[in-house]
C-alpha cells in the first residue's frame, strides 16, 4: 500500500532525476558534433552577412533608421542563441581543438555585431567604412572554419 508520502518521495526523486538529466550537456558523436559546429559557423557568418549588407544598404539611404537598430538587433541576437546553443555541447576530446576554434570565432563575430549595433544606434556613420571591412574578415574566417569542418 503505497502512502501519500510514499508517493510523494518517489514524485520528488523523478523531479530531480529529470531536472539533472535536463541541465546535463549534450554529448553527440564526432561526426555528429561536427555537423553542429558546421551548422552554427554558417548560420554566424549569414547573420554577419545580414548586418554588412545592412549597412552597405544605409550607405545607399535605402534603409530607415529604426529597421537598422531591430536588424542589428535581431542579428546579434540570434548569434547569441546560437552560441548558447552550441556552447552546450559536449565535444569529444579529440574536438577540443576545433570547440576553441569554432567557439573564438563565433564571440568574435558576437562582439563585431555588438559594436555594429551600438555604431547604427548613435548613427556613427563614419565608423561603417571599418565596421563594413571587419564585418567581411569576420565572415570570411567563419565560412573558411566551416569549410574545413565539411
Amino acid at each position: 500500500m503505497r502512502t501519500p508520502a510514499r508517493v510523494l518521495a518517489g514524485l520528488g526523486t523523478a523531479l530531480v532525476v529529470i531536472l539533472v538529466a535536463a541541465c546535463a550537456p549534450q554529448s553527440p558523436d564526432h561526426s555528429s558534433w561536427t555537423d553542429q559546429a558546421h551548422q552554427a559557423l554558417e548560420d554566424t557568418a549569414s547573420q554577419v552577412a545580414t548586418v554588412s549588407l545592412l549597412l552597405r544598404l544605409e550607405r545607399e539611404g535605402k534603409v530607415p533608421g529604426k529597421y537598422q537598430q531591430v536588424v542589428a538587433q535581431d542579428s546579434e541576437s540570434a548569434v547569441g542563441a546560437t552560441m548558447a546553443k552550441f556552447g552546450g555541447e559536449q565535444p569529444e576530446p579529440r574536438d577540443d581543438t576545433t570547440y576553441r576554434r569554432v567557439t573564438g570565432l563565433m564571440s568574435d563575430a558576437s562582439d563585431l555585431l555588438s559594436e555594429v549595433r551600438i555604431a547604427i544606434v548613435r548613427r556613427d556613420a563614419a565608423a561603417y567604412p571599418k565596421l563594413l571591412d571587419r564585418l567581411g574578415d569576420v565572415e570570411n574566417r567563419l565560412n573558411a572554419a566551416a569549410e574545413d569542418l565539411r
